[in-house]
């Protein structure tokens, strides 16, 4: 009785751990699969059609109306999330997940949308935080842009 009991308990914990970690492959619009080998072929900023849908679809409950179509994106990464990285490093991470677990990790990625001055100032219309624990504010990240350009 005691090993039913704690079966059953394992069990339970087991799958309340797993629930909304990770996005089935099969959950995902089958031309963003397609694409994933389109993505990160390159280091410069402005995002291609593939790497556009898979942000899109990725920061889907973050970026309200904004779309990533033609985007600048700079990406920082780190533990405080102040290392500056390429979306090459972004999207080659990304598929070597995919091609390890054979799914997509949920995104617990931190999404900052510059308005039209900030654009002009940094020269990015969006910034993506890859493995921060600690979370940026919009004015840290254009102090650090600002830092970097000059």
């Amino acid at each position: 009785m005691k090993h039913l009991f704690s079966i059953l308990c394992l069990s339970i914990i087991f799958s309340i751990s797993l629930m909304g970690q990770e996005k089935s492959t099969e959950n995902i619009e089958k031309d963003i699969l397609d694409c994933l080998v389109e993505m990160g072929k390159d280091t410069i900023s402005t995002l291609n059609i593939c790497e556009s849908k898979y942000l899109n679809f990725n920061f889907q409950k973050d970026k309200g109306t904004f779309d990533f179509c033609e985007k600048r994106v700079v990406f920082f990464k780190g533990s405080t999330g102040t290392i500056k990285s390429t979306k090459k490093e972004y999207f080659d991470r990304l598929k070597y997940f995919v091609s390890q677990k054979f799914f997509l990790p949920s995104s617990s990625d931190q999404l900052i949308i510059f308005d039209k001055n900030e654009i002009k100032n940094v020269g990015y219309d969006v910034a993506v935080i890859v493995g921060s624990k600690k979370y940026l504010t919009k004015k840290e990240v254009i102090n650090r842009l600002l830092r970097d350009k000059y």
